[in-house]
């Protein structure tokens, strides 16, 4: 698909410790100097959630715009949730790669983007939404890659705030390893002990975990990867085996539930929320539910 954007907005958090600064002013300045007509906005975020504010802004406008987040994956989690939240057609997203892992551009992003925005080339891409309850009250979020309970997540944030080498991440892995316990859910009356839930539609994670090797975000589908609890020992190589072979996937799905049996935490592209005791949970994949930047 292919249009004339008439509205840019190139968002960044100037606190940020990566280059998102840095990466919105020089995009700012190479669509200045190129063929673009489009009104060219760099817009500072000054509180968390304020790029999701942001979007929500735009949710009237009639004028084509993109929404380019200068950051890493959590920063473009909160852009495509006010995106999403809006449901309006004229808003494409864009994610300009300055965070540590960028799992999501690796996956899918934009080879060249100054060539994608001059030609105005976006597609539709899957997205995968959660619902649940948080302090007691109905909740839900979308993910652009990945939805993650347990250890793998845990220590997946933890691998992306590190410059990785072969010998460091074996260290990093063993370290959080005994960091983190298991995850307890109910699945189709089963209750199941895991020491990693992850829901996929991108094939790595904070750099060097590979979660899903049949991962693809325009099918209406996500995939499902697992690690049984077990001993320390066991999940440890496992762990080590998903930096080389991936984890074990269990299949494709476009929607899958459960009950949680205590507060479990969930990561979502890295941010993380608390869901409650005793709730149900349904993950589900909303196919086409994003517009963003070829």
């Amino acid at each position: 698909m292919s249009r004339t954007f008439k509205k840019i907005l190139i968002i960044y958090n100037p606190k940020s410790t990566g280059d998102g600064k840095k990466n919105a002013k020089q995009l700012y300045n190479d669509l200045r100097e190129s063929s673009c007509r489009a009104d060219i906005q760099l817009v500072q975020t000054t509180h968390a959630g304020h790029a999701e504010e942001i979007a929500q802004e735009y949710a009237d406008t009639t004028d084509l715009t993109l929404l380019v987040s200068s950051s890493g994956d959590g920063g473009y989690h909160e852009l495509i949730n006010g995106v999403i939240a809006s449901a309006n057609e004229q808003l494409v997203t864009a994610v300009l790669p300055s965070g540590n892992a960028n799992d999501h551009h690796r996956a899918v992003g934009s080879k060249n983007i100054v060539t994608s925005i001059v030609a105005g080339d976006f597609r539709r891409i899957d997205v995968i939404k959660i619902s649940s309850k948080i302090g007691g009250r109905d909740w839900s979020r979308y993910a652009h890659s990945y939805i993650g309970l347990g250890l793998t997540p845990a220590v997946g944030k933890q691998l992306t705030k590190t410059d990785l080498n072969f010998f460091n991440e074996k260290i990093l892995l063993l370290k959080y390893l005994f960091r983190y316990t298991h995850v307890t859910i109910r699945h189709n009356e089963v209750r199941r002990r895991l020491s990693s839930l992850v829901f996929s539609n991108i094939s790595q994670m904070s750099k060097i975990i590979k979660i899903a090797k049949a991962s693809t975000v325009d099918d209406g589908k996500f995939e499902i990867s697992a690690i049984i609890y077990r001993s320390k020992l066991r999940v440890l190589l496992a762990l080590i085996k998903s930096t080389t072979f991936g984890l074990e996937e269990s299949g494709s799905f476009s929607d899958y539930s459960f009950e949680t049996i205590r507060r479990t935490l969930v990561q979502l592209d890295g941010e993380v929320y608390t869901i409650d005791k005793k709730s149900d949970v349904h993950i589900e994949s909303v196919a086409g539910a994003l517009q963003m930047l070829e």
